[in-house]
């Protein structure tokens, strides 16, 4: 897919050439004092679903030869008397001469954020007088209530059972597992290196409005695909927590201070996936749609439509004609997912990686106990495709 000329003129006037290597320790640039030092493990973001976890590191920068006991807590971790997250090991133990442990935090809650709430990790007991470097800050964002079924959805589900198909398994909150294939390689310091993660987490899925006697069509309202934190995180990776490049750039700071923009700015990110249809014979599936760029050139991606609250604000100003919003936007300091992630065409390998790479043709298939996915998106300084496998057993 192409982008906007004047937007990619003026990232490239800002463009440094970037440092392809990667140094195998993590502390680097820790030196001097020993002390304790708490690093995100990948992400620092959950979503209030209960299922989402991170896991920090936790390094001694020396190794000392006495054993060292920790204690951690979590703060501003509670509303209404219940907790948001949990650390299922907050004491740590490390024996002489051992440098790093790991705590695991876990989303506790489900649906009682309406708002992005950040939670302090907190060093508490300290059986040794190493310092703690800093403390670490972990994001945590709201996700939709779900909606009962409509009459008219109701109808429509009858009918599909009765010719066969039963979607209601599928309806409301459904369990699913993903395994993300990040390739390496993006030219970000942050997205160089290669990983494979999996996430286990809750779709709510309902009849899409689109839907026909004859034609059911699905709607993934809430988490869609099992990505919705992935790609935000990936959005803030790109932009508001990009240290190397968008944040030094003056069009992003200029476009951060006219909508009160920060890496903490109490923020709001939805995802949803319309457009998913089934063949009430064959059962097949089609969750792809092709658009029209500027040019008049065709591009086709899985349509993932993005709510984020920093562009709403940012769009507002840009309908109303401001022209600082106008100026700096196209020079490179939208907020705009939809620029910055999902953004590279599927129906071919534009990054042209061959075997090797992540490109895959789109696929979905549906039985009466699992619905499956493998697709692929493309993203802002990437080299090649993210692969994603996703798995919902049904109910």
């Amino acid at each position: 897919m192409k982008h906007y000329l004047t937007i990619f003129t003026g990232i490239l006037l800002s463009l440094f050439t970037l440092s392809c290597t990667q140094d195998d320790n993590q502390l680097q640039g820790y030196t001097g004092e020993n002390r304790i030092v708490l690093q995100p493990n990948g992400t620092h973001i959950l979503q209030d679903n209960s299922t989402d976890e991170v896991t920090v590191n936790v390094f001694l920068v020396n190794s000392i030869t006495e054993a060292v006991t920790l204690e951690f807590a979590l703060e501003n971790n509670t509303i209404d008397g219940k907790d948001i997250l949990t650390i299922e090991n907050p004491i740590i133990q490390f024996a002489p001469k051992e440098k790093k442990a790991q705590l695991k935090i876990k989303s506790s809650s489900r649906q009682l954020l309406s708002d992005e709430t950040t939670i302090t990790i907190k060093l508490i007991n300290n059986t040794s007088k190493l310092p703690l470097d800093k403390e670490v800050q972990l994001l945590v964002t709201p996700i939709k209530k779900v909606e009962a079924l409509t009459d008219k959805q109701i109808e429509l589900l009858d009918g599909y059972k009765r010719k066969g198909l039963d979607l209601y398994p599928l309806m409301g909150e459904i369990k699913v597992n993903t395994t993300i294939n990040f390739p390496g390689g993006a030219n970000l310091e942050t997205m160089y290196q290669a990983e494979t993660s999996q996430i286990n987490g809750i779709t709510t899925i309902t009849l899409s409005d689109k839907s026909t006697p004859e034609q059911p069509v699905l709607k993934m309202v809430s988490n869609p695909m099992g990505i919705e934190g992935y790609l935000y995180k990936l959005q803030r990776l790109l932009t508001i927590d990009d240290n190397e490049f968008w944040t030094q750039v003056p069009a992003s700071q200029h476009i951060m201070n006219l909508i009160n923009l920060s890496a903490t700015s109490k923020e709001t990110f939805e995802v949803e996936l319309d457009d998913i249809y089934i063949d009430l014979k064959t059962r097949k599936l089609s969750y792809t749609k092709t658009f029209q760029d500027i040019w008049g050139d065709d591009y086709t991606i899985v349509p993932f439509q993005f709510k984020y609250s920093a562009w709403d604000r940012l769009k507002k100003l840009l309908d109303e004609g401001n022209p600082l919003a106008i100026e700096n936007t196209e020079m490179g300091g939208t907020v705009n997912p939809s620029y910055y992630l999902n953004n590279q065409d599927i129906q071919e390998d534009y990054y042209d990686m061959g075997e090797g790479g992540n490109y895959r043709t789109t696929s979905a298939t549906l039985t009466d106990t699992h619905l499956n996915f493998q697709f692929i998106i493309g993203h802002e300084h990437a080299n090649d495709y993210i692969l994603f496998t996703v798995e919902y057993k049904l109910k």
